[in-house]
This record gives structure tokens, C-alpha cells and sequence, in this order.
């Protein structure tokens, strides 16, 4: 990675001590991209956090990555163990791999849309028993067609999704403080251009 000024450093040479963060805006990777980096050495993230964005960096360049990757890993988790079991699959081909997710994919947007349908009924409490558990809504939806297909009942036809995000449903109470958990640096250091 090239600063600004032509000196070129790894990316463990960035990382800042704990609970600090560094913003450092016009670095160069790869040789030829132009982009910006974020550091952060945080003990309740069990590790350090490097985020590179082609916005200049701010505190809220961690916030929108701390979003980016809630809502991607677990949908890598529901692929893996949650509910698909890809690894299982034993696929190695890039073709029959693509095609797998490409079903996989709609057999999501399927399961999510149900989920969010049983939520707008007020049907949650028939899946979900546990009243502070929260089960994600492509698991609501997984259950709700295993019910289906139990009971030999016609699946329901979909509905349009919602314009705004429905509120996340979270596995306990102590996930959902998770969610709501702000993060404090004790010193945040722009290196400037």
C-alpha cells in the first residue's frame, strides 16, 4: 500500500494500538487503485478491522462496514451450516457451483419472503416459540414450507417485498444489545495527506 506521499507500508503497519483508530484518505493498492483506508483495533471484535472504501474515511466508514458485514455473514453461515450445508455438497465445478447458488439464491428470496409474511400476520409465535429468541426471517420461511410440505397444504402466494427493511430479527437478547452497541475509540488519528 503507497501513502500519499510515496511511502509504501503493509497493512499490519496501519493497524493502530488497541481500542484506536486510524483514518487514512488517498492511498494507493495494487500498484494503481486510488482509494481510502480505515483502521481499527477494537478488543470486542476480537481483532483489527482494515476497510478500504472509495469515500474518504470517517468513524462512519466503520459503521457501514460493521452493517455490510452483519448482513453478509450470516447469509456465508446459511449457506454453509445454517441451513444449505453447501460445503456438503462436495461441488468443485465453477458451473455446478453457480448453478447451485443461483437456486440456492431462489430458494431464499422464497423462504425470506414467507418469513416476512408470517411476521406481518403476526405469525411468528407458530414457529418461533421462544418469545426472546428471534429466528431470521429466512429461517421463519424454511420452516414455515417444511410445515407446508409436512401438512401436504398449499404453499401461499408471495407478496411484494416491503419498501423498507423490517426490524432484524436476532437469536437472543444479548444479540440484539450486540446490534445496538456503539462503538468508542479512545483516540482516532487522521494521517494526513
Amino acid at each position: 500500500m503507497t501513502l500519499s506521499r510515496g511511502k509504501t507500508k503493509s497493512v499490519e503497519q496501519l493497524i493502530p494500538p488497541l481500542e484506536q483508530a486510524y483514518l487514512i484518505p488517498n492511498v494507493t493498492v495494487l500498484g494503481n487503485i486510488n482509494c481510502h483506508l480505515a483502521t481499527a483495533n477494537l478488543s470486542i471484535a476480537k481483532g483489527s478491522w482494515a476497510v478500504i472504501t472509495n469515500i474518504p474515511p470517517s468513524l462512519q466508514t466503520f459503521a457501514l462496514y460493521g452493517r455490510r458485514f452483519g448482513g453478509i455473514e450470516p447469509h456465508f453461515k446459511d449457506y454453509k451450516s445454517g441451513a444449505f450445508q453447501v460445503t456438503n455438497s462436495h461441488l468443485r465445478n465453477p458451473k455446478a457451483l453457480t448453478c447451485l447458488f443461483m437456486l440456492l439464491d431462489t430458494a431464499s428470496l422464497i423462504a425470506l419472503i414467507i418469513g416476512m409474511m408470517l411476521v406481518r400476520l403476526g405469525q411468528r409465535a407458530w414457529l418461533d416459540w421462544h418469545h426472546h429468541r428471534g429466528l431470521s426471517f429466512l429461517q421463519l420461511g424454511l420452516r414455515e414450507l417444511q410445515r407446508l410440505l409436512y401438512q401436504g397444504l398449499l404453499f401461499p402466494q408471495l407478496q411484494i417485498l416491503p419498501n423498507i427493511n423490517p426490524p432484524p430479527a436476532c437469536a437472543s437478547l444479548s444479540k440484539r444489545e450486540n446490534l445496538d452497541y456503539r462503538i468508542e475509540f479512545s483516540r482516532v488519528t487522521t494521517i494526513s495527506s
